[in-house]
């Protein structure tokens, strides 16, 4: 991390700023007025798609500054005034990046990611990072889970489940399909230390005899906190990471979700920014995940995520935003970041 003293002043304001609000317990960046009135943003969202031409950044202004639940009665009130689907009338007159950030603030954060991961899945070949960032996202949230199982279902008369295990080999298929299934933990209990030291023996002999499906059968069955413990203890023993042996001993997409949930048990914010970091390194952007991660976390702790951002990378998350995007898609991206 970069020395404060050589930091430009507006940074450092920035920093302090969001630092603060964290400390509040406001880690959410969405910047909502005191005085909203959901009749008018519905008008003036029909309004900015009217006729001849779309006033993009009135689309922007509005639905980038208003909370989610705000945003779902958006919605519901704008289907209400005029028989017609926010959504659908966004869809109709937006286009690419632009219009997938916009559907994320629009629709329910099940099905959104419900349709995320169908078009992961949608014809020749399958993005299996998609399918697997939209489970991290979404780890320990059981009402989204179980509403994007619901969504897929009705959306597209296909079972989640299913098309995971028609799309997907052995053995992350069966990582996938025990996350999604996860059953629910309360992370704030106290901890087995006994049951933690078990483990630690059961996955040092899976990790010798190259057990993979039986690290995944453990892993995932297990809270975020108890792997939390797990990953001390294993480096108490061996004196490597957990993390940086599971990557030698398991095959690529496997490998991935194994260190992609172990990270999130370790820190999920840190993760986070991770992923944002690597999907703007190196030639060409991953746009999809910048807006699944910005866009569905700007409500909840993206103040937090930028904060481990710039202490990860050293610049801010606004900035390499900035570099890697353009048009009405960065400006969308930046004004919920900001």
């Amino acid at each position: 991390m970069l020395h404060s003293c050589f930091l430009p002043i507006i940074v450092l304001i920035v920093l302090i700023t969001q630092s603060q609000a964290a400390a509040n317990g406001k880690t959410s960046t969405i910047d909502e007025p005191d005085d909203v009135d959901p009749a008018e943003d519905v008008e003036n969202l029909k309004n900015a798609m009217k006729g001849w031409g779309t006033n993009e950044q009135t689309i922007i202004d509005i639905l980038t500054h208003r909370s989610y639940n705000n945003r779902l009665k958006i919605g519901t009130l704008y289907q209400a005034t005029y028989s017609d689907s926010l959504w659908e009338d966004i869809k109709s007159e937006t286009s690419g990046d632009f219009r997938t950030a916009l559907k994320a603030l629009v629709l329910t954060e099940a099905r959104f990611f419900a349709e995320e991961m169908r078009n992961a899945m949608r014809g020749w070949g399958t993005n299996e990072d998609t399918l697997l960032l939209c489970l991290m996202l979404t780890v320990n949230d059981h009402l989204t889970v179980q509403g994007m199982k619901d969504y897929y279902q009705s959306i597209y008369d296909r079972n989640l489940q299913d098309d995971i295990e028609d799309e997907t080999g052995t053995p992350f298929k069966e990582f996938l399909v025990e996350v999604l299934n996860r059953p629910k933990f309360n992370e704030s209990a106290e901890l087995d230390e006994i049951a933690v030291t078990a483990d630690l023996s059961d996955i040092q002999e899976f990790i010798e005899d190259k057990k993979v499906l039986d690290i995944v059968y453990l892993v995932t069955t297990r809270s975020l906190s108890h792997l939390a413990m797990l990953q001390e203890k294993y480096y108490q023993s061996e004196g490597i990471e957990l993390i940086e042996t599971l990557d030698e001993i398991s095959d690529h997409h496997v490998r991935d979700g194994l260190i992609s949930f172990m990270s999130v048990a370790t820190d999920f914010y840190r993760y986070c920014a991770d992923e944002l970091h690597n999907a703007m390194d190196g030639h060409g952007t991953e746009e999809g995940v910048l807006t699944r991660i910005i866009a569905t976390r700007a409500d909840k702790d993206l103040a937090t995520i930028k904060d481990m951002y710039f202490e990860m990378f050293g610049e801010t998350l606004s900035k390499a935003v900035q570099d890697d995007t353009s048009g009405d898609y960065e400006k969308t991206l930046i004004s919920l970041i900001n």
